[in-house]
């Protein structure tokens, strides 16, 4: 991944990564608990130390609150208190108070960033500028509706990918209860292991949303998670629809498929490679823009899918389709002989072809690959998720779209409300209102 952002071989990429971070954090729980998050994020991505006698020299010293460096290699200070977060190459003096946890872990993501940019210092990535802050207050959200508890019975978290393990891992610190399905019909392959926090190399092959639902449960005492190995057209034809779709999946036609059954209420996040992160919210009926006005088909859509056919040697009908059956599976084994027909079949062409590319086993058209974010751009996207959740039970959400650079911090600024598509394939329909109201009334039903 990194050798196609800065246009490098593989070796010269190895090199930027194959460097040490010293973690020096301050004693006191909150700095000890932000610490873990941050590495959490970056320790599958470059190598990540607490001992000084581990490494003769690191290439960097992350620190974390007020305590003194134990190196004389480039140090960057990360500060966080009540009201901001601050990441910077000179120390700063801590303000009052304590972030609450999800603030802290929603930060947690621009330190991680801020590092990768200060220890491969390159200009080919996205450009962080230093000192970075990140107000809380940008967040859209009081610390006070951080207590409300929500009832996820009636809920569906769709997709077990990389956004949807952000997700959990920021629920982690709500009042979470009820039951929540996970509904992912796709088996863990290898290339996810970097950004899916909860994952193991042991779960690879096996299906991602019992994993994922397995994993994440000890986390949650009083939320129950169940996984359904499905398409979530197939689990709304066995349970009907579905009041709130959490949707992480990496599609536009998939999340153009969702918006078409219906359900009550939308929350989505999603991650352009490395460079965005889109939170996107809808409660029907819904007089502005849907799930499929937001992700509505677009000229790339057509070059990325006969890209993926190109590249796997399949008629681009065939991959319109979604998912590799039987018969394609073993189309695809004949062009590329290192694949097991019985190992791909069920999964997402966009799956395969994402992870063949991150493989190098085959070059796109376009002599590009299809970049995987970076564990923090996923993770920042599951945690903007849950704060728009929050935001919405609390009455506080009056947009509908939030763009937000994962380089950077997030900004109030770039919430607005996006308006419907005139020509979109879902609500432009005259009937799509009156079923809503039929299905789900009128009114704010948020939680």
């Amino acid at each position: 991944m990194l050798a196609s952002i800065l246009q490098i071989g593989e070796d010269h990429a190895a090199e930027h990564l194959n460097r040490t971070i010293l973690v020096t954090a301050a004693k006191d729980t909150a700095s000890t608990r932000w610490a873990a998050e941050i590495i959490a994020l970056l320790e599958r991505t470059v190598r990540i130390t607490i001992d000084t006698d581990v490494v003769t020299r690191p290439h960097l010293e992350l620190i974390v609150g007020g305590v003194k460096h134990r190196s004389h290699c480039r140090r960057l200070y990360a500060e966080i208190d009540a009201a901001r977060a601050t990441i910077g190459f000179e120390a700063t003096v801590r303000g009052r108070g304590e972030a609450p946890a999800l603030f802290a872990a929603t930060a947690a993501c621009t330190v991680a960033a801020a590092t990768l940019s200060a220890l491969i210092d390159d200009p080919a990535l996205p450009t962080v500028k230093f000192p970075l802050t990140l107000d809380f207050a940008h967040l859209g959200i009081p610390a006070t509706a951080l207590e409300r508890e929500i009832n996820f019975t009636g809920s569906v978290l769709i997709g077990a990918g990389a956004v949807a393990h952000g997700f959990l891992r920021a629920l982690r610190n709500v009042h979470a209860r009820g039951i929540l399905p996970i509904v992912d019909p796709k088996a863990v392959g290898e290339g996810v292991l970097n950004r899916c926090l909860y994952l193991t190399p042991d779960d690879v092959g096996l299906n991602k949303a019992e994993v994922l639902a397995a994993r994440a449960q000890p986390d949650f005492p009083q939320l129950q998670i169940t996984s359904a190995v499905e398409t979530f057209t197939s689990f709304t034809k066995r349970n009907g629809p579905t009041a709130t779709a959490i949707v992480t999946v990496d599609s536009r036609r998939a999340r153009r498929s969702i918006q078409s059954e219906l359900p009550g209420r939308v929350l989505d996040a999603s991650t352009t490679d490395v460079r965005g992160v889109v939170v996107h919210s809808n409660l029907q009926p819904n007089p502005h823009a849907c799930l499929s006005c937001i992700y509505r088909h677009v000229a790339d859509e057509h070059a990325r899918e006969q890209s993926i056919a190109d590249g796997l040697g399949i008629p681009l009908e065939t991959v319109k389709s979604g998912f590799i059956s039987k018969d394609v599976a073993v189309m695809i084994a004949r062009r590329h002989s290192q694949i097991n027909p019985e190992a791909i079949t069920g999964m997402a062409f966009d799956s395969l072809f994402r992870q063949l590319c991150a493989e190098q086993a085959l070059a796109t058209p376009e002599g590009r690959q299809v970049l995987a974010p970076f564990a923090f751009v996923s993770s920042l996207a599951g945690n903007l998720l849950v704060i728009e959740l929050l935001r919405c039970a609390a009455g506080l959400s009056n947009t509908n779209y939030w763009s937000v650079d994962p380089w950077g911090a997030p900004k109030r600024q770039t919430r607005i409300l996006r308006r419907r598509v005139p020509e979109c394939e879902f609500c432009s329909r005259p009937e799509v209102d009156e079923v809503a109201k039929e299905l789900w009334g009128a009114g704010d039903r948020w939680w």
